[in-house]
């Protein structure tokens, strides 16, 4: 009982760091590019992973078949990140977490178009029901604000839910065949030279050293903590099942916003509270579906 208790703290603590990450980036934001943000962030954390992997002496073992999904899987996990990081400088940290949320029913769709897995009813309902309350965030009760930079930013980050359930999909064998960490390492390490390159010779690098601590902090908290809880979330899983450590991702949003509103002086709103609500009930109305399948 002890260990549970444990490994369900250690989840928690994985998902509030998750949920701050978004306010981290937000901060980030007002002083560097997204790709600057991108390159440095993993900069910081890939060294972490790779140290955790070597202390857990697990082997780089792939092969030639592997270099196709490992390329096709680093492209669409940079264009996540990059697109995400440009939503995120038109919409609130609060809308973008709530909004992400709605992941686990990208992957449902996107299953069912690419995989041809059947939608129950159950799942179609909460796709229903989520994007009803998508349209409360995005509109925020006014449906003027359609055409918004605000909204834009919206939309951005509700793509790039589907980007990181195309990635999912598209590693799934992979990850399946070799140790999540390993595969994690592979697919970030040329999205981060590549970053790293474009910054290099298209951004003035000198403006890095008069970063602000506030940013110089949120940049740590990404490659440090945002590194770490990958490890401490696998770990999470090994243990007590996919299953039932993705109920833990339904505190990722409500983290976002208990954080944004003192640091960022973000407001919540009827219609956040009611449009996040109503995600959360279709992506847990979806899901209860699959459990019982």
């Amino acid at each position: 009982m002890t260990s549970l208790l444990s490994i369900r703290v250690l989840l928690i603590f994985c998902v509030t760091i998750w949920g701050w990450t978004f306010v981290a980036m937000k901060i980030c934001l007002a002083a560097i590019s997204p790709m600057e943000l991108i390159g440095l962030r993993f900069l910081l954390g890939l060294p972490i992973l790779y140290a955790i992997i070597v202390a857990k002496k697990i082997p780089f073992t792939f092969s030639k078949e592997d270099v196709k999904p490992i390329a096709i899987g680093a492209i669409i996990i940079a264009t996540h990140f990059i697109v995400q990081a440009v939503g995120l400088q038109f919409t609130t940290a609060t809308n973008s977490s709530w909004i992400i949320a709605v992941t686990p029913l990208a992957m449902a769709l996107l299953s069912c178009l690419i995989l041809k897995e059947k939608l129950g009813g159950k799942e179609i309902i909460g796709i229903g029901i989520s994007t009803f309350g998508i349209s409360l965030l995005v509109f925020n009760g006014d449906i003027k604000n359609f055409g918004g930079m605000k909204s834009v930013g919206d939309w951005i980050v509700l793509f790039t839910a589907h980007t990181w359930a195309l990635f999912t999909i598209a590693t799934r064998d992979i990850s399946r065949k070799h140790h999540p960490l390993v595969v994690t390492f592979m697919l970030f390490l040329p999205m981060t030279i590549t970053c790293l390159m474009y910054v290099a010779f298209t951004s003035n690098v000198s403006k890095l050293y008069s970063l602000e601590t506030e940013t110089i902090f949120a940049l740590l908290f990404l490659g440090t903590l945002g590194t770490i809880t990958q490890w401490i979330w696998q770990e999470g899983i090994a243990k007590l099942g996919a299953a039932r450590a993705g109920i833990f991702m339904y505190l990722e949003p409500i983290a976002t916003t208990v954080i944004a509103i003192p640091l960022l002086g973000e407001k919540f709103t009827t219609y956040i509270a009611l449009g996040g609500t109503l995600v959360l009930a279709g992506v847990w109305n979806a899901q209860r579906n699959s459990k019982q399948n």
